[in-house]
């Protein structure tokens, strides 16, 4: 593996601390379950003699589940997937094997199909799912007629001729900086990045510069941008007269 590619997942792993999913799942399954987390009864109290011995401040609460119990292989994978990747990338098994110990990209897989398996039993609308490689949460069939009650069908969007544009100039040069294609369509265009990299026509990885300094956001096609233009590879994009690829 490459300086540039260990330097991608360093900063990868930086962005998405376990504290961070801990956090987050532990708020969803609150939600889900709140008697879990309600102080339990110690199994036994202090003697009346002893009982000047021990002192309990109010703003000392202890947490009533340990540590190992609540931050589990299970709880790991379920907060990765609830959270999504900070670079709106899917989480492959080897990924999320990553945020563990002692837990292989196979053993990921048996734990997803096993939370599916929870899932079902218990009558619950969340599934995990495999696509493209990766895999992120998503609800059950079952009730996607109660979803589309609420927030409706899903609407085809269109992109604008701005996002075009950017699409092109990034897939005809992958690894494109943010500066460089405003520079090449004379006008902002990190809004319009962003909003590609939301809809998961883009994705970016930093880089730091040959200077030195801080990481530059470098810009490059998705799988789901070569599915929408039905092409196999960037390789099968129309070629362009040499003076206009790789525009600098």
């Amino acid at each position: 593996m490459s300086d540039e590619a260990n330097e991608d997942e360093r900063e990868s792993e930086e962005e998405l601390s376990l504290d961070d999913l801990g956090a987050a799942y532990a708020r969803a399954a609150a939600k889900h379950d709140p008697e879990a987390f309600r102080a339990s009864e110690t199994d036994g109290e202090a003697d009346d003699g002893d009982a000047s011995s021990v002192e309990q401040d109010d703003d000392e609460l202890i947490d009533p589940i340990a540590e190992d119990e609540l931050v589990t292989p299970e709880a790991i994978i379920e907060g990765a997937l609830f959270v999504g990747h900070p670079e709106n990338r899917l989480f492959t098994a080897e990924r999320l094997a990553s945020l563990m110990r002692e837990v292989s990209a196979q053993e990921v897989v048996e734990l997803i199909e096993r939370l599916n398996e929870s899932y079902r039993d218990a009558g619950q609308s969340l599934r995990i799912v495999q696509h493209d490689g990766g895999y992120r949460m998503t609800i059950s069939p079952d009730v996607e007629d109660v979803r589309r009650s609420f927030v409706g069908k899903v609407r085809e969007a269109r992109l604008s001729q701005g996002a075009i544009e950017a699409l092109a100039l990034v897939a005809y040069q992958p690894g494109i900086t943010a500066q460089k294609v405003q520079d090449q369509r004379g006008r902002d265009c990190g809004p319009l990045l962003n909003q590609l990299v939301r809809r998961q026509l883009l994705h970016l990885v930093r880089k730091p510069p040959e200077t030195g300094g801080k990481p530059v956001p470098h810009y490059y096609p998705t799988e789901r941008f070569l599915t929408l233009f039905e092409l196999e590879s960037l390789g099968d994009l129309p070629q362009v007269e040499e003076g206009l690829r790789g525009v600098t």
